[in-house]
């Protein structure tokens, strides 16, 4: 007596069609792949250009200037942290290169933007993730802390009768204040008048007798 077994196996037919499926699954997730990488390089990017528009806040706070360059060793490890593999001032879209860095000397505006999904740099009037920092922010902060510092040590020497007459820098120094006290928070020298008893910045222009002129 004999017997015929089926022998098991994969037909051609079948083996067509395991490789069309396949082919549709990768062909379905090559796409969705691809779009959180570039997802997560979107959000990696709006949160490095958060941390470094405050850091180059602070530091023009501390300052009065902004700095040389994201990289400069005042600058990077001071007020922005290096992160990890030191990558906070590399942009994730421009192939290993930093992010672009820009001052406008006119408006006192640092610029810091990425290359964006096309890794091509537009200008930064063209590109979408940015950051911009106005100098006159930080700069008006540091003027009102060390106005307001100058003028309640000026009011105690005065009461004890020491004499306020003469320019700024003469003046600072006979009431004990360190000479950053000879600057506003743009850099500019405070002017002391001591017919009026008034302690002036230039404001963010940096040029006195315009409507941005502070005094106390």
């Amino acid at each position: 007596m004999t017997t015929c077994e089926n022998e098991s196996g994969f037909t051609l037919i079948e083996v067509i069609v395991v490789l069309a499926v396949l082919g549709v699954l990768l062909g379905t997730a090559m796409p969705l792949a691809s779009a959180v990488i570039e997802g997560d390089r979107r959000q990696e990017v709006r949160g490095e250009l958060a941390a470094i528009g405050v850091a180059l806040d602070t530091y023009y706070f501390e300052h009065a200037s902004f700095p040389a360059s994201l990289t400069a060793n005042d600058f990077l490890g001071v007020h922005l942290q290096a992160g990890v593999g030191g990558t906070s001032t590399t942009d994730p879209f421009a192939a290993g290169a930093g992010y672009r860095y820009t001052v406008n000397n006119a408006t006192n505006v640092a610029t810091v933007y990425s290359l964006g999904e096309n890794g091509v740099d537009d200008g930064v009037g063209a590109e979408e993730y940015l950051v911009n920092v106005d100098a006159a922010s930080p700069g008006w902060r540091r003027t009102w802390m060390r106005l307001h510092l100058a003028v309640e040590v000026l009011a105690n020497h005065i009461e004890a009768g020491g004499s306020v007459s003469g320019s700024w820098p003469s003046v600072r120094a006979a009431i004990g204040l360190g000479a950053t006290y000879d600057f506003d928070g743009w850099g500019t020298t405070l002017q002391w008048t001591d017919t009026s008893f008034t302690l002036s910045s230039a404001g963010p222009d940096r040029t006195f007798g315009t409507a941005d002129d502070i005094t106390l």
